[in-house]
């Protein structure tokens, strides 16, 4: 059985942070080093691995230059920049730990990081040396279009509060099946990347819509409802629909990523260096985990 776990490295991380400085707390080492988000990421990177006991491992992450920035500018302009900090705790996951963890990061300048983790959905689900399974780790109900009947979405919440979206289970929350997802969010909108759809129509009316047009765009055109609306649709459309990015696809050799033939480092020299006391233990079980020194 070969199952690839692929992490949404910034969402998570996000979420992470967020949620520790939720309660009041920020941690730095002793000499000042920003680490708040970096212990809860590792902590529940480990517990996903553990949860679902993938052979392989990526973490996807955006690189910069965002190509939809450049095709519209209203896109995620919501969105206050990063802290300095947290770009530095940013860093010390994608080029120390992870590394130490012997988790391979891959990031495109100009694609997303949806794009990657579709663009290795698709070939992992597709592709000659296909896996078994895949989840996708996240929390960006974005990526809910990559699933299939061999590809979940392990949809973060909290540690404690995660769900497995199969086929059945994204049609019983969005009403609609994962491919007609991109469809509802250019009628509705997406409020969290600043995409304005359509005034007075959200989710459940726009799946009413499709629904009666047979989920065809130009039918669906044609309601009323959405008169001198055609050409936000189909920008929304051109915005939410995930691409391709045949840089990655070109690439791929799923062996680079299987767990215990990363570049692992010391992680015990690692987590002394962080002070990440309650890290150390678990240290035995992560070492095994991810067979590290093997």
């Amino acid at each position: 059985m070969k199952r690839i776990l692929i992490v949404d490295f910034y969402a998570l991380f996000h979420r992470a942070r967020a949620a520790m400085k939720s309660t009041g707390r920020s941690f730095s080492t002793s000499d000042g080093v920003p680490v708040t988000g970096v212990f809860p990421f590792i902590n529940n990177l480990l517990s996903a691995i553990k949860l679902v006991e993938p052979t392989h491992v990526v973490v996807c992450y955006d690189a910069g230059g965002n190509q939809r920035k450049t095709d519209s500018a209203t896109y995620k302009a919501n969105r206050t920049g990063p802290s300095d900090n947290f770009k530095t705790e940013a860093s010390i996951l994608l080029d120390e730990a992870l590394y130490i963890l012997g988790v391979e990061c891959v990031g495109v300048k100009g694609y997303e990081a949806d794009d990657i983790i579709h663009t290795i959905s698709h070939v992992a689900n597709y592709g000659m040396d296909r896996m078994d399974e895949v989840i996708i780790w996240t929390c960006d109900q974005d990526l809910l279009q990559c699933v299939t009947e061999k590809t979940k979405v392990l949809l973060f919440n909290s540690a404690k509060k995660q769900v497995m979206m199969g086929p059945n289970e994204v049609f019983e929350k969005w009403g609609c099946w994962p491919d007609q997802i991109g469809l509802v969010k250019a009628i509705a909108g997406d409020a969290s990347d600043n995409i304005i759809g359509v005034p007075r129509v959200g989710i459940k009316t726009a799946v009413k819509m499709l629904n009666e047009a047979e989920w065809s765009l130009p039918a669906v055109l044609d309601n009323p409802k959405l008169k001198g609306y055609d050409e936000v649709i189909k920008d929304n459309l051109h915005l939410v629909t995930l691409r391709q990015c045949w840089e990655v696809a070109g690439a791929i050799d799923f062996s680079d990523w299987e767990i215990g033939k990363g570049h692992a480092g010391n992680y015990g020299e690692f987590l002394h260096r962080y002070e990440f006391t309650s890290l150390m233990k678990r240290m035995a079980s992560a070492v095994k985990l991810m067979k590290l020194g093997a």
